[in-house]
């Protein structure tokens, strides 16, 4: 298989012509349970309402009463994609990392999908498309 990009001479990309200077090949890895960190500013629940035909995004904060952490949810935000949605929780400033964003884009895709095919949609689950 030929790396696409590994050929000599330039890329021609939808908009713009791309000079290929590519230095280095870095592969990807991620340790679910090392590499994942908390959000200071909360976390979120996931679910598809098929009769509505919405993605339902909870918004949770932790807060601390005499050292005991409470959870509340406190926002719903509701949409029919998941970059309108994952949009709007930039916007709303409910995220602040670059890794929360991430993957709340991956998520809120695997929602939508589900939504879309009639699948069932598990947060933090596999999806499991059958044919």
């Amino acid at each position: 298989m030929i790396n696409w990009w590994k050929k000599k001479g330039d890329i021609k990309g939808k908009w713009w012509k791309i000079n290929n200077k590519i230095q280095k090949t870095i592969p990807a890895k991620y340790d679910k349970n090392k590499d994942w960190l908390m959000d200071p500013k909360g976390y979120f629940l996931i679910r598809i309402d098929n009769e509505n035909k919405l993605i339902r995004v909870g918004y949770c904060r932790i807060i601390k009463i005499k050292n005991k952490p409470i959870h509340e949810l406190v926002y719903e935000i509701t949409g029919r994609t998941a970059i309108e949605v994952v949009n709007t929780l930039i916007k709303e400033d409910f995220i602040s990392s670059l890794q929360h964003a991430a993957d709340m884009g991956i998520e809120l895709n695997k929602a939508e999908i589900a939504l879309n095919n009639g699948l069932k949609y598990i947060q933090d689950g596999e999806l499991n498309i059958v044919k």
